[in-house]
């Protein structure tokens, strides 16, 4: 039979315990909490011995504050006097409650960024300046990359303060993490959607629309299958998006819990994608409605970049990028005066921003038709 716990032995401070391991524990009251050793110890001499240890720094701390400290804040500090970045960053990555995309954007960003600089160097000792001299390497040609990494430096600074490793984070650059983005939303007019879809490859064309006239993300499109589209044609289910990890097309969650969303398809677009499941769609209910011509696979960037790229420079939009067909369809939306709350689920957003933002060029463009009515009908 295995030893049976002792009951604590009280000393003039503290207690020590044997336990049913053999080992002995000890521990001690101080303003109120109780205070105990990171682990046991080999013999109740020993144990006895560190309670001695701890109420002599007790007495020294009322002639010179400070000398006392909790056991466990002083172990953490002999612990982070020895904890390189890369120990503690590697542990904090597995230890986040986040999306595989997330996780996959988080790792790239330490293991090509980060760590190849900072990696090998202590927590605590890394000091604001050599956050500075790393940031500053990163040069400023990839601003979006730099601030992205940048955020997760000081998340991972944040949570080692919590921990207690560190009392104050290194990463203190002003508006480090923030993008100014410089490029100007390219809003197509419906005519110009209908042109840019018919200058791509028939198969793509569907692409587009959906993207414009129902707010999709690329990767949304790309995971389209043939369930997802309602009885005739009226919805599109979007629970999925294709992403590329880790060189590989894969299909996993959505950006967002709300991008999970039933889209109402515009009766104008109904046929045309009646049309499409019937000529370029397996008929299995998983077939992929824009499969890889090649491989059968997920339609890679790569190969949807050369007809995109060619179709917008032939309707005069050289700088249109997929994503502002989401914008389209925004605005779209707004245009019909749909509520905030109505954009949102139907674009799938996690606040109030965006949408505000569509009604709001929505309200421009309604006071430039109106100008427009006023002039046909002085011109009449």
């Amino acid at each position: 039979m295995g030893r049976t716990k002792k009951q604590p032995q009280r000393l003039s401070f503290g207690r020590t315990r044997q336990e049913r391991s053999g080992r002995w524990s000890a521990a001690y009251r101080h303003h109120g909490v109780m205070h105990r050793p990171a682990d046991t110890f080999p013999s109740k001499q020993s144990a006895v011995s560190w309670l001695d240890n701890e109420r002599h720094l007790i007495e020294l701390d009322h002639i010179t504050p400070g000398t006392w400290a909790p056991p466990a804040q002083r172990a953490a500090a002999l612990a982070a006097a020895s904890l390189t970045f890369e120990d503690y960053a590697t542990k904090w990555l597995a230890q986040r409650s986040v999306s595989r995309r997330t996780r996959d954007s988080y790792d790239y960003l330490l293991t090509q960024h980060i760590l190849p600089v900072l990696g090998t160097s202590v927590l605590a000792e890394i000091s604001t300046e050599d956050v500075r001299e790393w940031f500053a390497g990163m040069g400023t040609r990839y601003v979006t990359r730099n601030a992205r990494a940048y955020g997760v430096l000081t998340a991972v600074f944040n949570t080692a303060v919590d921990d207690g490793l560190i009392s104050r984070s290194p990463a203190r650059i002003t508006g480090a993490s923030s993008v100014k983005h410089r490029r100007t939303v390219v809003l197509l007019e419906p005519e110009q959607l209908a042109q840019l879809a018919d200058k791509m490859p028939e198969e793509l064309r569907l692409a587009v629309l959906l993207a414009g006239w129902c707010g999709l993300r690329r990767g949304e499109v790309f995971a389209l299958t043939r369930t997802d589209i309602g009885r005739d044609c009226a919805t599109v289910t979007v629970d999925k998006a294709v992403t590329y990890r880790q060189r590989e097309y894969v299909c996993g969650p959505t950006k967002t819990m709300e991008s999970n969303r039933t889209v109402t398809v515009p009766p104008h677009l109904r046929p045309i994608i009646t049309e499409h499941l019937a000529r370029f769609t397996g008929r299995a209910r998983t077939a992929l409605l824009f499969p890889d011509p090649a491989t059968g696979g997920f339609y890679t960037e790569g190969r949807f970049r050369g007809p995109f790229f060619d179709a917008r420079e032939s309707i005069g939009q050289p700088d249109l990028h997929f994503h502002d067909l989401r914008h389209f369809g925004g605005v779209m939306a707004a245009l019909t005066g749909a509520t905030t709350r109505e954009v949102m689920d139907r674009l799938g957003h996690t606040t109030t921003t965006a949408a505000m933002r569509y009604q709001h060029v929505a309200a421009g463009r309604a006071d430039a038709l109106a100008d427009r009515l006023s002039a046909l009908a002085v011109g009449g």
